[in-house]
């Protein structure tokens, strides 16, 4: 259904003619890029599933998330290859399929999950904060990755490891056209709105007026957005517009996983 269907259709069966038999979806991915690929390709694939109950895509889906699982390191992260020890930044899209996996009844074993947690735990620094690899100093990036894995992978609201973390990223990182990282906005932006209250509202007034004040208005660039940060620059124009979209929708695509419902 809706007006982009044949689109969102050709997209899909674009996937499904590229993944190898392995489940791997990162066909002409290069480099680094391959894990990313992967899972930002299964993310999308288990959705379609969720969302569409359409059978033909349950087998693909779930032969992705089987790659996913296989291409784990025994410390329980995922890099840009298969078996590479882990980083947080590609452990995140990977977290973010298991869990659309696990939204669409799809199989997740829990070792793989407990594994994970396990690779958070060794990039996790005495401050609460979170870095890129082990040893390595904390950044605000990937503390607000980390914690939305952290949510995903089962740990509450009002942790005192999460109250910390959260505080950092509102006391020192909201957003601000200075530091214009769509990368940050993207997972800052699943985090505040999962963990909600007056810190949310801040982050949203200031998130939402900064990609509608920074969206292009006029020209051949009109409804795009301009990478500006050194790795959204190098996903490029496609990259930086689909992600500030998934950030200003967060609130159609996301129900708060810790929202208060009321008793009537």
């Amino acid at each position: 259904a809706g007006m982009y269907k044949d689109q969102v259709r050709a997209g899909l069966e674009f996937l499904l003619d590229n993944q190898a038999p392995d489940g791997d979806l990162s066909t002409g991915a290069r480099g680094n890029t391959r894990l990313y690929t992967h899972g930002q390709a299964a993310i999308a694939l288990c959705e379609a599933y969720m969302m569409s109950g359409d059978q033909r895509l349950k087998r693909p889906a779930q032969n992705a998330i089987t790659f996913i699982v296989a291409a784990q390191h025994h410390q329980g992260g995922w890099r840009y290859s298969p078996g590479q020890a882990g980083d947080t930044s590609v452990v995140g899209w990977q977290i973010m399929a298991l869990q659309s996996a696990r939204a669409a009844g799809l199989q997740v074993p829990n070792s793989v999950l407990q594994k994970a947690n396990q690779f958070l735990n060794s990039v996790q620094a005495p401050n609460q904060l979170y870095a890129y690899q082990p040893r390595v100093s904390p950044t605000h990036v990937m503390t607000a990755e980390a914690i939305l894995c952290r949510y995903y992978l089962g740990h509450g609201r009002n942790a005192s490891t999460i109250d910390t973390g959260i505080n950092h990223l509102i006391d020192n990182h909201l957003p601000n056209r200075s530091g214009n990282n769509i990368y940050y906005l993207y997972y800052g932006t699943q985090v505040m709105h999962h963990y909600g209250g007056p810190e949310w509202d801040l982050w949203n007034d200031q998130m939402r007026e900064l990609l509608i004040s920074t969206q292009h208005s006029d020209g051949h660039r009109r409804g795009s957005w301009t990478p500006k940060e050194n790795h959204d620059r190098q996903g490029g124009r496609l990259y930086a517009t689909a992600m500030a979209i998934c950030c200003l929708e967060v609130y159609y695509r996301h129900l708060p996983i810790f929202r208060k419902f009321e008793v009537k």
